[in-house]
């Protein structure tokens, strides 16, 4: 199963202003849950719905260890899950005084955060998937746009965080976000 092709677009990203662009997924199917179950219990001895009963069992209590305040690993090496909080202060013009307002530390609480749960695929996964995934552009229509076999790296070109609580490859990102459907 190597080199599968997933679509995207150079979506605009408007809270970085203009001329700010990030790579968006396009045309995904969902791989439903009762899918997966029959998919995992072939090959096996054990029936589709001993799966599903096992795994909600683990995901019943995966989120009851993610809400006692802890890590929790879905698979070995595969995906790990926290608690997170969402948020940042920063300096400020005080619009009555005309004045910078300096913050600090304490200004920094719970409630001016969302709280939310993060992940973190595992590098090597990422890695594997980075080898056998195909990168196929596209114009928000879908339609396929021929790209270059441009080997850039110049930092600012693919590098950056695109605000979208998107995961990373190897890295982290929150469930929860402003999910779009660029078809739309």
């Amino acid at each position: 199963m190597d080199n599968v092709k997933i679509h995207y677009y150079a979506r605009e990203n408007k809270q970085l202003g203009s001329h700010s662009f990030y790579p968006q997924p396009i045309g995904l199917k969902t791989f439903g849950f009762e899918r997966m179950c029959q998919k995992a219990a072939r090959n096996t001895s054990i029936e589709a719905h001993t799966v599903r009963a096992a795994v909600e069992e683990y995901i019943k209590v995966a989120k009851e260890a993610l809400l006692e305040g802890n890590r929790v690993e879905i698979g070995e090496q595969f995906v790990t899950l926290w608690p997170n909080l969402k948020g940042s202060v920063k300096d400020y013009t005080d619009p009555e005084k005309g004045k910078k307002v300096v913050v600090t530390a304490a200004d920094l609480t719970a409630t001016k955060c969302k709280s939310r749960v993060s992940a973190t695929v595992n590098a090597v996964f990422s890695d594997e998937f980075e080898r056998k995934v195909k990168w196929v552009k596209t114009d928000k229509h879908g339609n396929v746009i021929d790209e270059p076999d441009d080997t850039e790296t110049n930092e600012e070109l693919t590098g950056g965080d695109t605000g979208t609580g998107s995961t990373n490859t190897g890295g982290t990102g929150t469930g929860g976000g402003d999910e779009h459907d660029p078809m739309e």
